[in-house]
């Protein structure tokens, strides 16, 4: 009960819409009480011409309207019934589509709550939190396991009060005819609930295996796709479709397993309710062959036990709808309850630039901290303002560890980083990366205009700012020969772009948000002759003025870093100018024989 709470909990900014359709609700059932009671003045007054005989014991108000409907002229009552029955079925008409109405406006604006919730959680979690997920996983939960959750409200919830509000009425009718009956009877539902219990339970452990496979379905999907061009070139086609059918197979069969154990529930509800209803066959026609009860009144105590039948079996079908969604809860709680490590401080302030140095004070850091090995291992040094710096060494030697530590994308386990002498972990990690520019060898563009992607640093940069960083990237030229210059749509992760292109895209972008520090990591390493030197000319444009830390395996582009560090087993070994460590360091000289082809 408690994950269930949680889980309508999450519709709680929609409350109002509940209110609502709850009022319907009621409403909604009180006239289908009158047209259920429509058939003893029917059955007795009107077809028999008998007066109604109500069992003994029946409340003073209900013998007094029954007295007076027994005093009506028959063809008056007829007439009226005639008139009656439709306008009561209107009125519950319009009563249950405002009911649905505002049940499902709270569904899906629960779901769209939820869908928001998980992808602000999405952007708030650190790094090291999609370094444990695929992405087809982080994507199943937003397109997948959250509209379970609006289903049990749309129909889970809404059953769930509207069938208990008619469980109740008709109840409270069968128990004021004849209530030894019901009691009788009552035997059936401790039987029903421990089969639904047990039942229920399975339905929610084979839900959770169903959106797990699921989730592997979107993962195979995600992975194929963004690796199309790859896909082809192996020409593994075939293994991708395998491995697809395969994913989609597993899917169907924890799906149907889930379905059978869902449908199982009705017939077993539907067995033992017939057992139910042939006893009240049994009792209550003694009474009517007796003539302690007329005929329409036992017809409407039948139809009450009927209409008790109905609505808890469908109370049976929302258990198993509420099993379904709570297992989709709980995946999503498993993300929403993600602690992020890198949050801010409660007393964080805003980054101001650095004017001196950012240093890096004995640090270090692993990513599984279950390893022994240090990815970096008691690093110190001062990164001069205004200065290139450039890190250089074998791979894995955690150069790109120390760029995404600038970029507080991870926190060091031991030591402390500062801009200037206030360690990064007291300022606000928005405003601190604000001041810093990243350019790496992934180029990651977005799917839409030029435009769009170069104003994704900076919202409100002007044409006149687009226009000149475009420049000085040298990417000028080739978005003007665009069929429609600025506003051409460059696809899915820049698709239509060249590798050159792409990159002084992100170089043009990284100029337009003018940052004070820039982190280039490896920019020109996948590209050819022709492309790298247009984008090295782009580099040094970016580069001009500005604090740089740059990662590379070529020589040209840190023959003119005022500072080298040549790191091992993620600490600096040597530091010092190219000229001098060709001299002095080994490491350096085999690398750069190896890399930059000296």
């Amino acid at each position: 009960m408690k994950d269930y709470f949680r889980m309508i909990n999450l519709g709680r900014r929609n409350l109002h819409y509940l209110i609502w359709g709850t009022a319907c609700m009621l409403v909604s059932t009180a006239f289908n009480g009158l047209q259920v009671g429509a058939i003893v003045p029917l059955a007795d007054r009107i077809l028999n011409n008998k007066p109604v005989v109500l069992p003994a014991g029946m409340p003073s108000f209900v013998t007094q309207f029954i007295t007076q409907v027994n005093a009506l002229d028959r063809n008056t009552l007829f007439y009226g019934l005639i008139f009656a029955v439709p306008v009561f079925a209107l009125l519950q008409g319009i009563f249950l589509f405002l009911q649905n109405y505002f049940m499902n406006a709270m569904a899906q604006k629960s779901v769209t709550d939820v869908r928001t919730m998980v992808f602000r959680k999405y952007q708030d979690l650190s790094l090291d939190f999609y370094s444990h997920k695929r992405q087809g996983e982080l994507m199943a939960r937003i397109t997948n396991d959250t509209p379970l959750i609006g289903y049990a409200i749309s129909s889970g919830l809404s059953d769930l009060i509207f069938q208990s509000f008619q469980v109740v009425m008709f109840t409270i009718i069968a128990c004021m005819i004849s209530w030894k009956t019901v009691v009788f009877i009552l035997i059936v539902f401790p039987i029903n609930g421990a089969i639904i219990y047990i039942v229920g339970r399975t339905i929610k452990k084979q839900s959770r295996n169903s959106q797990e496979a699921m989730a592997d379905l979107y993962a195979v999907l995600a992975e194929t796709n963004h690796g199309v061009s790859i896909v082809k070139a192996f020409s593994r086609e075939e293994h991708e479709m395998e491995r697809f059918e395969e994913t989609n197979w597993r899917y169907y069969k924890a799906t149907m397993k889930g379905l059978c154990r869902n449908m199982a529930l009705s017939p077993v509800t539907t067995v033992l309710m017939s057992v139910a209803i042939a006893a009240v066959f049994w009792m209550g026609g003694r009474h009517v062959m007796e003539g302690k009860m007329s005929f329409g009144i036992f017809a409407f105590f039948l139809m009450s036990l009927i209409s008790i039948y109905r609505p808890f079996n469908k109370l049976t079908a929302v258990y198993g709808i509420n099993q379904q969604s709570m297992a989709a809860a709980k995946r999503i709680f498993d993300v929403l309850d993600w602690k992020p490590k890198i949050f801010d401080a409660p007393d964080a302030t805003a980054c101001v630039a650095p004017k001196k140095a950012i240093r890096f004070d004995k640090v270090f850091f692993k990513y599984n901290k279950k390893e022994e090995r240090q990815v970096i291992n008691g690093f110190t040094h001062d990164f001069e303002i205004g200065k290139t710096t450039a890190l250089v060494g074998p791979t894995g030697c955690g150069k790109t560890t120390v760029m995404n530590m600038v970029l507080r994308f991870y926190d060091p386990d031991q030591g402390s980083i500062f801009f200037d002498g206030q360690n990064i972990k007291e300022v606000m990690t928005g405003s601190l990366r604000q001041h810093i520019g990243l350019v790496t060898q992934e180029m990651i563009l977005f799917h839409g205009t030029i435009r769009d992607n170069l104003r994704y640093g900076k919202l409100d940069a002007t044409d006149s700012e687009l226009y000149e960083a475009a420049r000085q990237a040298l990417a000028l030229e080739f978005i003007e020969r665009m069929p429609l210059g600025w506003d051409t749509t460059i696809g899915d992760r820049g698709f239509k772009l060249s590798g050159g292109q792409k990159q002084r895209l992100c170089i043009a972008r990284a100029i337009v948000k003018n940052p004070k520090i820039l982190l280039l990591d490896e920019a020109t390493s996948a590209l050819d002759a022709e492309s790298e030197f247009f984008v090295q000319q782009a580099l040094d444009n970016l580069m001009k003025d500005r604090t740089v830390i740059v990662i590379a395996h070529r020589l040209s582009t840190i023959r003119h870093a005022q500072c080298i560090l040549v790191m091992e087993e993620g600490n600096i070994i040597q530091k010092g100018v190219h000229d001098d460590l060709m001299k002095t360091s080994d490491l350096y000289a085999k690398l750069a024989s190896y890399h930059f082809n000296q």
